[in-house]
């Protein structure tokens, strides 16, 4: 499961802010229809977490505040050559903190490495958490493009490319903790209440390929789509979809909404709500 690591420009964020004010209005139209018929599930799977739409009933997101990545990579940065053992630092919101896992990824998309990265406790309740971890990197790997992700089980993922087994240098870059979110799902509404079709807005600075899966308590997809997403302008991509799904009993759930990367096939980015499920 850019579940990515990226660096994005604070000043995407203004771009960021108008696009879900778009999405949100447009999100306003779901029950009339806006999307016509409802669209068919993709045949194409795409192996990761899910995406599901809400009602009106869960708390709209405040759009005049910020939303920072979830996870941030600071270290390595993109395109970074990678030996031995490669160090992954990185800041983290508190709920995510303690289940912070690390997978290392081959030009092919193979994971070759595995680390469960270590979080220090927050100084309160709302503020990040540094988490980091090493990762070894098999010395007999010939060169070649690979990919840090960093997870919380389906909630969420980020992820950067690095050099592995090479000696690429890169500038550190100042990476604000305030970055926004690459892939911000505007719409539905976290807890609220989801039957029949989900319907989903976000707004993404990745793509083309985005998915959008709904799963259920046990993480059983009850819903699929894969959208293509145009991201030749400025402004982040907008994401609307209608996702039918199929639920037999009530629970909570989490709509998933991710983008894959078209070189290796992994998840480089992933967002999530939880919401939850009506029969």
């Amino acid at each position: 499961m850019r579940h990515s690591f990226i660096s994005t420009h604070r000043s995407c964020f203004l771009a960021l802010a108008l696009a879900a004010v778009a999405l949100t209005t447009l999100a306003c139209g779901f029950e009339g229809g806006a999307f016509g018929s409802t669209p068919t599930p993709s045949a194409n799977r795409v192996m990761v977490p899910a995406i599901g739409n809400a009602a009106s009933s869960g708390t709209a997101p405040d759009l005049m505040q910020e939303p920072a990545e979830a996870i941030l990579i600071t270290s390595p940065q993109p395109g970074q050559g990678a030996r031995g053992t490669l160090r992954v630092e990185g800041l983290s919101d508190p709920a995510l903190a303690q289940q912070l896992n690390v997978v290392l990824l081959d030009a092919q998309g193979k994971k070759i490495g595995t680390a469960q990265a270590t979080a220090q406790a927050s100084a309160t309740p709302s503020q990040r958490s540094a988490f980091s971890a090493e990762v070894t990197v098999p010395p007999d790997l010939p060169r070649q493009t690979g990919r840090v992700q960093v997870y919380n089980g389906a909630a969420h993922l980020a992820s950067v490319e690095v050099d592995l087994n090479g000696d690429t240098q890169v500038t550190a870059a100042p990476i604000d903790p305030q970055t926004p979110e690459a892939i911000a799902i505007i719409f539905p509404s976290p807890k609220a209440e989801v039957k029949g079709v989900v319907k989903v807005a976000a707004a993404t600075m990745l793509g083309p390929k985005i998915v959008i899966e709904v799963i259920d308590a046990n993480n059983q997809t009850v819903g699929h789509m894969e959208q293509t997403v145009d991201l030749s302008g400025s402004a982040p991509a907008q994401i609307m979809a209608e996702v039918p799904i199929t639920v037999t009993t009530a629970g909570p759930g989490r709509v998933l909404v991710y983008a894959v990367n078209a070189r290796d096939g992994a998840t480089e980015h992933l967002s999530s709500v939880e919401v939850n499920l009506l029969p």
